[in-house]
């Protein structure tokens, strides 16, 4: 194609003549009925007023409907299955939702308009502590100035939470369908929430299940635990402070008898001194809970003397130069010592003297940093839970929920918080036994509502054993497709790699709104409680009351029938209600049950790239508990909207983009065009005003071409159900076999792009194909007979536009459907997908004549680049006569679209093509230099005579009124 500067390719506004007044010269007066210029009441453009209305009147009378309509329509035998994972109800819609439903939109209806039901229903993850805290704050205004007592119950802090829930859902939904987002949005059953009691029935059905099949058990063991949320926390639910400051504590322990229980150490004791076995951590707080100092077998340890104080420590042999350092002092090495002849040594408490306790041998120790021997306090990590849960030591957990030492650990530090008040005091205390004591800056584990950090704590809590679960889940996501294909390998590694270094899921939480984990506990042995008839009478009630608000608020006689217990053995004075509610995690990993049951497997899942961690994870350890298999058979990923300097939208930055905005400013179908062209590039998705316009003109530029096509097409308006024109391939020229043929590449690779999500390709393709070969190149090409030659020709060309206009519908239609079903109106009285668009007219023709004509177009297209060289500017080009000389190869193909070479002839297909007045062929070498001088030598003159005023594009003499074409035409009218 040649540049738009000289010419040649003329773009949108030119092809559109009556657009503009400037891309070709008007017709004389008394011509000007006898064109058939194009002509539709579609509008060129639309304001922002107009463009709403239009927008809400498609949304009510057309889209509305189209869920229903491809439901029953559309055959079940190919259904297609994309699981909506459930954003949190708590807050306003942001970029992160549009570019999530809108790439889902998008992928429903390429495939609703390639003719293949779809199964979608929307859903709400409702519980949580998000909405929870929301729902807090929203309680605390409102009794601020209440006299009395102003602590919520769980109950008030519940109905508060749903109300806030309910009312979010709706207005998110709102916005979801004003982005024309498919969907049943108004039946009852036509989107999920995880407060519904169906939902709720069939999440506490299958935690009765698992727990029968002892996949879910409870248990001590330390998990993240959130101080400011006094709640466990999943791995999930943490986010990292890159510059966090924590001690760095290098520490001496004394050992036992001066280490003399140790052969090896006995002959370097020194006379009434002491040895000292060195250990670090950026924990101190947790030195109170120390139960044991673990060392690896498999490791040499020497006993050195420290330069410094001419004290005897013992360390790791490999970690003795890299100590030296962190010490800054001489270690000289006195002995070395196996591993494996540590295991007799004990070591008086850092803080209690009196206490001596164990070395235990661990291969999570490691010669990689610190001293080779490592504190354990199996309350607060769970290697070091692992340790002594081995060796039945008792757990002694020093710290309640609050993040507090309780009474149990030393007196200085009862009622203290352990994070802040804890390190100080303790390293305070352990002054004379420090070696050294600096700041460490690293990543540490924040919770991601409250911005607190966050302890590793063990706790009572509930577990899914994902140890029995882990090789099944790695068999079942080697079998599951990730798109986009670019990273799919890292992709699927990051989620491999998460299956195998998780040791436990804990699915407990403490707070109020979420979903009662079905159990009693045995006040006298504290034992948990679940059975069948228990499950079987929540259950029953919840279903008569709508919710399991009763579990807080009712006695356990209410609540718990008396044949029940008598069954277990209990009377209502022995047991006592829990008061967990389930991970929300858990809670919403396990929406497969509601939406697909226990049979049916999603075709797809789609949502950021953070649920690898999250919803992806959890959905497939629930689904392979259930049922053996991973829910989905593929899952697509996305990044996250930042703003146009890479920075995370936020209010405090002042810098948020709101998607209802950009929808009021630049419309629906500019959104969804951006998130189209950008949203799965990279994890970060830029969003910008520039990008956005940028967005709208593209939009827009596609609104010129289909208003051209409608203006040929559909001049009269819309007609019911009538017939596409037949395009009859004996009257094309080489130019429209060439198009076709493109058009139907087009076709191809657009489908196939959105096929495998590549969405981003499918909008250049797109802009590619509409912006250069159809509008600067064909529709530019055939005006003139378009507009000038005989109805044979224009009823042809008719033909081969209506089979364009359709094209482009249905490869536009995903993208932008607000524009096509509009421009649509325009062509039918039906909506466009109840066109069945899929059974799209094709063209059958010989490929051997396909292919000829392609490379004759493709030889011409080489050469008109030649003759531009040679054109003057701001030159009518229909005045040029045209002379070349080429190989004999080339000869042949341009013989094709001017069948006498030698004559100087004016009405040929390549003089369409080049646009000039007459072209003569003959063979000859080239003589000129340069890509295309290689292969043409071009010799242009303009001639001296004028136009038709009819065609402009003929050349006439001054006895001729108008030129022999149009004379002919006209005497047919």
């Amino acid at each position: 194609m040649l540049p738009k500067k000289h010419g040649w390719v003329i773009g949108v506004r030119a092809t559109i003549r009556y657009l503009t007044t400037k891309s070709a010269p008007k017709p004389e007066l008394k011509y000007t009925s006898t064109v058939n210029l194009p002509k539709t009441k579609f509008p060129a453009r639309l304001s922002a007023e107009k463009r709403a209305q239009v927008e809400e009147q498609l949304r009510k009378s057309c889209l509305s409907e189209l869920y229903h309509w491809n439901r029953s329509a559309l055959p079940a035998d190919s259904e297609f299955i994309l699981h909506d994972g459930p954003p949190y109800a708590n807050g306003d819609l942001h970029m992160g939702h549009a570019v999530n439903k809108i790439l889902k939109d998008l992928i429903l209806k390429h495939k609703i308009i390639g003719g293949t039901r779809v199964h979608y229903v929307p859903g709400w993850d409702c519980h949580g502590l998000p909405i929870e805290l929301k729902a807090l704050e929203a309680f605390n205004r409102k009794n601020a100035k209440r006299a009395g007592p102003t602590g919520q119950t769980a109950r008030e802090i519940r109905h508060t939470a749903r109300q806030f829930a309910v009312e979010t859902i709706a207005k998110q939904k709102a916005g979801f369908e004003s982005w024309g987002v498919t969907g049943a949005w108004h039946d009852a059953e036509g989107c999920y929430r995880s407060l519904d009691p169906a939902y709720i029935s069939a999440q506490l059905q299958l935690f009765y299940e698992l727990y029968e099949r002892k996949l879910i058990y409870r248990d001590l063991k330390p998990v993240y635990w959130s101080p400011s949320s006094q709640s466990a926390l999943a791995e999930a639910e943490l986010e990292y402070d890159e510059a966090h400051q924590s001690p760095s504590l290098y520490l001496k322990l004394a050992l036992e008898n001066g280490g003399a229980d140790c052969a090896a150490l006995r002959n370097h004791r020194p006379e009434g001194g002491e040895i000292y076995a060195a250990i670090w951590t950026t924990t101190p707080w947790t030195l109170p809970a120390n139960q044991a100092v673990c060392y690896n077998p498999a490791l040499d340890y020497c006993l050195v003397r420290s330069a410094a104080a001419g004290e005897l420590l013992l360390v790791g042999k490999d970690l003795i130069d890299y100590l030296a350092t962190q010490l800054e002092t001489a270690l000289t090495v006195l002995q070395t010592i196996p591993g494996r002849e540590l295991h007799t040594l004990k070591y008086h408490h850092p803080l209690n003297h009196q206490t001596v306790l164990p070395f235990l041998p661990a291969a999570h120790v490691k010669a990689e940093k610190g001293t080779g021997l490592v504190h354990t306090a199996p309350a607060h990590g769970p290697e070091d839970f692992l340790v002594c849960l081995e060796r039945k030591i008792a757990i002694e957990n020093l710290i309640d929920e609050r993040g507090r030492y309780t009474d149990r650990a030393p007196p200085f530090l009862h009622g203290k918080y352990a994070l802040t008040e804890g390190n100080q005091l303790v390293t305070e205390v352990l002054a004379s036994s420090t070696l050294k004591l600096t700041t460490l800056v690293h990543s540490y584990p924040i919770d991601w509502r409250t911005k607190q950090p966050v302890m590793l704590r063990a706790s009572d809590q509930w577990f899914i054993d994902t140890d029995s679960l882990k090789q099944r889940a790695l068999e079942e996501i080697k079998s599951v497709d990730i798109y986009p294909r670019t990273s799919s390998d890292v992709s699927k590694k990051v989620i491999e790699g998460q299956l195998r270094k998780r040791p436990y899921w804990c699915i407990s939480r403490q707070r109020a709104w979420g979903v009662p984990i079905p159990a009693l506990y045995d006040t006298v042995t504290k034992q948990p409680i679940v059975s069948g008839p228990l499950i079987a009478a929540i259950d029953a009630r919840l279903r008569k009351e709508g919710s399991v608000d009763f579990w807080w608020t009712a006695p356990v006689e209410e609540l718990v029938p008396a044949a029940v217990l008598r069954e277990l053995g209990l009377t209502h004075d022995r047991v006592a209600k829990g008061k967990d509610i389930l991970d929300i995690w858990f809670d919403s990993g396990v929406s497969w049950l509601t939406v697909l049951g226990k049979e049916r497997v999603a075709d797809l899942y789609l949502e950021g790239v953070d649920q690898f961690t999250g919803w992806f994870q959890s959905s497939l350890l629930t689904s392979v508990a259930a049922r053996g298999k991973a829910p989905y058979r593929a899952i697509f990923v996305h990044g996250f909207a930042v703003d146009e300097h890479g920075m995370k939208m936020s209010k405090s930055l002042g810098n948020v983009i709101c998607p209802q905005q950009i929808a009021k400013q630049y419309g629906c179908d500019a959104l969804r065009w951006w998130v189209c062209a950008h949203a799965i590039q990279n994890t970060s998705i830029p969003v910008s005003h520039k990008l956005l316009g940028s967005s709208a003109e593209s939009v827009q530029k596609l609104r010129g071409i289909l208003k051209f096509l409608l203006g040929v097409v559909a001049p009269r308006g819309p007609e019911e159900g009538k017939p596409s024109p037949a395009i009859v391939l004996d009257q094309s020229q080489h130019i429209d076999r060439y198009f076709l043929h493109e058009l139907e590449g087009f076709h191809r690779q657009a489908f196939g792009l959105y096929d495998s999500y590549q969405h981003n390709r499918a909008t250049a393709v797109i802009l590619n194909f509409c912006l250069s070969t159809l509008s600067g190149l064909y529709l530019h090409v055939i005006k003139d007979r378009l507009y000038c030659g005989s109805p044979e020709q224009h009823s042809h060309l008719r033909a081969i536009l209506d089979h364009t206009y359709r094209t482009l519908a249905q490869v536009l239609w995903p993208i932008v459907p607000f524009l096509v079903e509009e421009s649509w109106t325009f062509y039918e009285q039906d909506y466009f997908y109840k066109s069945k668009p899929h059974t799209r007219q094709s063209v059958c023709w010989n490929g051997g004549d396909a292919a000829a004509s392609v490379h004759a177009v493709q030889c011409a297209l080489a050469l008109r680049h030649a003759v531009y060289q040679q054109a003057q500017l701001n030159v009518n080009t229909w005045l040029l006569e045209v002379a070349v000389e080429c190989n004999d190869n080339d000869l042949a193909l341009l013989s094709m679209l001017h069948p006498v070479p030698s004559a100087h002839d004016h009405s040929t297909e390549l003089c369409e093509l080049l646009q000039v007045g007459s072209v003569a062929l003959r063979k000859g070498a080239p003589k000129q230099a340069g890509p295309e001088g290689t292969r043409f030598t071009v010799t242009v003159t303009k001639s001296d005579k004028t136009l038709c005023p009819r065609c402009r594009r003929f050349l006439v003499s001054e006895a001729q009124p108008i030129c022999e074409r149009c004379s002919t035409v006209l005497g047919r009218q």
